[in-house]
């Protein structure tokens, strides 16, 4: 179609900026409906109790799940050592020795020592209240002589949480202890069986592949296996870089926190190394407890591990982020917020260390369905001139 340039025709370039607007504003409804349905679904199956079904089950088959991911984390390597002669089987006896080896090294060495310092912290955790009280109190009295205000109610306030905080904990102490040593002897039997489910799964991991397609119909398993394909290699890239990241910030907090005489400074290099799977604010839940330990032995130590901190924070962000997370997947961090206040809404902590790589994988299966069937176009609705 094409309109000759006059006065009274149509302004060409207005046209075509409110179609592409249009466009633009029938995208953003598509994927406001889609967020929505599956919010609705979701509210629905929780009031319904199907979700708390279904996690009953996965729990029961839990095993098979962890034995299938470990199975998928070590296959490329398993892979690898076949294109140089190694046969998989003999491959992956390999791979999993070298994982028995390093799970012994951690619970032999890492667990033993965490679990001293943390004894050693709890029993001076008194002191330290103490001391942040006291803190609190001398910040409070020189605020209220340089502003003139009574800030004493405010006070009061702090010191009664804290003081409830610090009784609930030392009464429900030796409870939590006991469910944790409960939770995690149960921990490791299923995550022994998964071990075991993970070293049969790696033996023939490809054929695996394959049964699970053929369960598929005929005309769809290309697509699945390139929807798989693509689901696995983002998700990888996501998983390795963020693990990376972690284990590296673990090993530099932890250095730097026994340098400086930090107490428990293994206990807190692994608790910021935790923390930081979590993107965006987990560094900081765990370099400020650091901190304030530190406060609490001494104003110096205090300082240094803030510096120790936020230099660390600084390496991660400039350095090990861009080396190491640079072919990670790219999603935008207005989305990686709302999924960590959606999936901490559901899950827990645990749901903001898997937000990333679900958000990925929903990533991945939005763009699929995007490509499949062609919601939105590309073509562009245009009017031109006669030179055009």
């Amino acid at each position: 179609m094409k309109f000759h340039k006059t006065k009274d025709k149509l302004d060409i370039n207005e046209v075509n900026e409110v179609v592409s607007l249009s466009k633009k504003i029938l995208h953003l409804f598509y994927v406001a409906m889609i967020i929505a349905i599956v919010l609705i679904i979701t509210i629905i199956l929780r009031e319904w109790g199907v979700i708390h079904f279904i996690l009953n089950i996965l729990k029961v088959i839990s095993p098979f799940f962890i034995g299938f991911i470990i199975a998928w984390i070590f296959n490329p390597l398993v892979k690898k050592l076949e294109e140089k002669g190694f046969p998989r089987i003999a491959g992956s006896m390999l791979i999993y020795a070298i994982l028995l080896v390093f799970l012994i090294v951690f619970i032999r060495i890492l667990i033993p020592t965490i679990y001293n310092q943390l004894n050693e912290l709890l029993s001076t955790l008194p002191d330290i209240f103490t001391t942040i009280e006291e803190y609190i109190t001398s910040f409070f009295d020189n605020l209220s002589d340089m502003k003139g205000l009574d800030l004493t109610n405010v006070k009061n306030s702090i010191m009664e949480s804290m003081n409830a905080f610090l009784t609930n904990f030392t009464t429900n102490l030796p409870t939590s202890l006991l469910n944790f040593v409960g939770n995690f002897f149960s921990s490791l039997l299923t995550i022994g069986f998964g071990l075991i489910i993970g070293l049969y799964m790696l033996f023939d991991f490809e054929s695996i592949n394959r049964h699970l397609l053929n369960l598929c119909p005929k005309k769809n398993r290309f697509e699945l296996s390139l929807l798989i394909t693509n689901i696995s290699t983002e998700v990888r890239k996501s998983v390795n870089g963020t693990l990376l990241v972690a284990t590296m910030v673990f090993v530099c907090d932890s250095i730097g926190f026994a340098l400086v005489g930090l107490q428990a400074p293994l206990l807190f290099g692994f608790f910021c190394g935790l923390t930081d799977l979590i993107p965006y604010v987990g560094p900081y839940i765990g370099g400020a407890a650091a901190v304030l330990i530190g406060f609490s032995q001494s104003s110096f130590i205090g300082l240094i591990t803030l510096i120790i901190v936020v230099v660390v924070q600084l390496l991660e962000n400039f350095v090990l982020q861009p080396v190491i997370m640079s072919k990670t997947t790219k999603l935008h961090p207005v989305t990686i917020i709302l999924g960590l206040l959606i999936f901490e809404h559901f899950f827990g902590i645990i749901g903001m260390i898997l937000a990333t790589p679900c958000i990925a994988l929903a990533k991945v299966v939005y763009k699929f369905f995007i490509e499949k069937y062609n919601l939105f176009e590309d073509n562009e609705f245009i009017i031109i001139d006669e030179k055009g």
